[in-house]
């Protein structure tokens, strides 16, 4: 039976940490290893973990971001299989065991994602995670155009994750979505809609960061496109569906201005774009239920 490394990278959240462990250690699969960073944390993560004795592996760390976290867990892991999940993150009980039947009866692939619930602070369940472009074989044509890929629920066979390297530690809001680029371009990928993670919502990073996002986001998509055979039509498509992810971000923030000037971008990298205009003229017509339709979408807000 091979062994699963699940790498979980801790930073002040002591007790969400916690029930992220205790998800893993409820695992029907009985070989995992649990590799616990711990990037600096002030609060009493350290104790916390303390409690947990030989049953996890835990190291403290300088503090240098959730990337450089992770990168030290691959370090240590030692199993064949690879998972990343977020500290405040859960994992469904038979969540590994699926994951690893499914690639070991499909070894085509070189890794494996799935749909997730989304739960809020009490776990409890209040959304589902099943992107309408997910799918299975090569991925990166579809990925590039924008991340649908769910964090905390990628299993990887570590020959693979090697072949591409670490997580890019300059980056941090999209670093994830940078990795499963990389990933997609040398191996295929196999999706189960089954939601076997639960990822949890609490603050937004990104839409509370806007500017770090989209430099960072512009990085990726220049590093993809330096990397990968030349298709302009696909980069001019993949420039204009961010920019229209910013429009949208801008449109919930009130940014009227910053609205319309990326929703200008976006048509002139892609002037064939019909949900950017689709989304200019729901702003001029129906304004109130674009704003809570995003919302609902993008800050997974519950409609009253």
């Amino acid at each position: 039976m091979k062994k699963v490394s699940v790498i979980i990278p801790a930073y002040n959240k002591a007790e969400y940490t916690r029930r992220t462990i205790d998800s893993v250690l409820a695992q029907t699969y009985p070989n995992i290893e649990i590799m616990v960073v711990d990037d600096g944390s002030k609060d009493k993560t350290s104790s916390v973990m303390a409690e947990y004795g030989s049953r996890i592996n835990y190291v403290l760390k300088v503090n240098g971001g959730a990337c450089s976290a992770r990168n030290e867990g691959i370090r240590m892991a030692t199993g064949e299989y690879l998972a990343f999940l977020d500290c405040d993150d859960l994992y469904c009980v038979d969540k590994v065991q699926r994951c690893v039947d499914y690639l070991e009866k499909n070894p085509r692939f070189g890794f494996v994602y799935t749909a997730a619930s989304f739960i809020d602070e009490h776990d409890e369940i209040v959304g589902l995670y099943d992107h309408p472009r997910s799918r299975e074989g090569r991925i990166a044509s579809q990925l590039i155009l924008g991340d649908f890929i769910c964090n905390s629920t990628v299993l990887v066979k570590k020959d693979v994750l090697q072949a591409v390297g670490f997580f890019d530690e300059s980056i941090f809001i999209p670093a994830d979505w940078d990795m499963w680029l990389r990933l997609s371009q040398i191996a295929e990928a196999g999706y189960m809609r089954a939601p076997l993670s639960k990822y949890r919502i609490t603050d937004n990073y990104t839409f509370n960061r806007l500017e770090l996002a989209r430099r960072e986001e512009v990085y990726v998509l220049e590093k993809f496109f330096k990397t990968c055979p030349k298709d302009a039509l696909l980069k001019n498509r993949a420039f204009s569906n961010l920019y229209m992810r910013f429009a949208q971000c801008a449109f919930i923030k009130d940014e009227i201005g910053g609205f319309w000037a990326d929703c200008k971008i976006s048509l002139k990298m892609c002037p064939w774009n019909v949900k950017t205009y689709f989304m200019m003229m729901a702003a001029l017509t129906a304004s109130g239920r674009l704003k809570k339709e995003l919302e609902r979408r993008i800050l997974r807000k519950k409609q009253k």
